[in-house]
């Protein structure tokens, strides 16, 4: 019987996937010990970060910014409002639709936690120079590009 693989193997290191996975699993416990003295979840930071942004979303813009399920966001929001972060209002036109608005809480956390952010950025940076940080953007757009796109086929 012949011993060799017949299948291809893909090792973690060689796989873009879980290297970006596992890279974005280190940055979310780094961003974690930041956000834990604010009471906010990183599911809750990214919302954050959309709403700082834009104000009077849906919850459906909402997870769709954010890459994440419609009842996940629900969840965080219900907890953001439960910590008086952000309100809800009904839509004039539409009333089962809900806008997304921060409170004056809500909208004071930026100027706090965006050095938080920042900071995180630095430290995973650490010893790669700005022209490789820019190049590793450039990439990363592209790669998050080509992913939309195939997920657009879909449809």
């Amino acid at each position: 019987m012949d011993s060799e693989k017949t299948t291809a193997a893909l090792p973690p290191s060689e796989s873009l996937g879980f290297l970006i996975r596992d890279t974005m699993m280190h940055l979310h416990k780094v961003l974690r010990t930041y956000l834990q003295d604010y009471g906010i979840s990183t599911a809750q930071w990214f919302l954050l970060r959309v709403l700082w942004e834009e104000e009077g979303l849906s919850q459906r813009q909402l997870s769709i910014r954010v890459s994440t399920t419609e009842p996940t966001t629900q969840s965080a929001l219900l907890r953001m409002e439960k910590q008086g972060i952000v309100r809800r209002v009904k839509d004039p036109k539409d009333k089962r639709t809900n806008r997304i608005y921060l409170t004056k809480k809500g909208r004071e956390l930026e100027a706090r936690m965006i050095p938080y952010a920042m900071e995180v950025n630095e430290v995973a940076s650490q010893g790669i120079s700005k022209k490789d940080i820019k190049a590793l953007k450039t990439i990363m757009g592209r790669v998050r590009g080509n992913l939309l796109n195939e997920i657009e086929s879909y449809d």
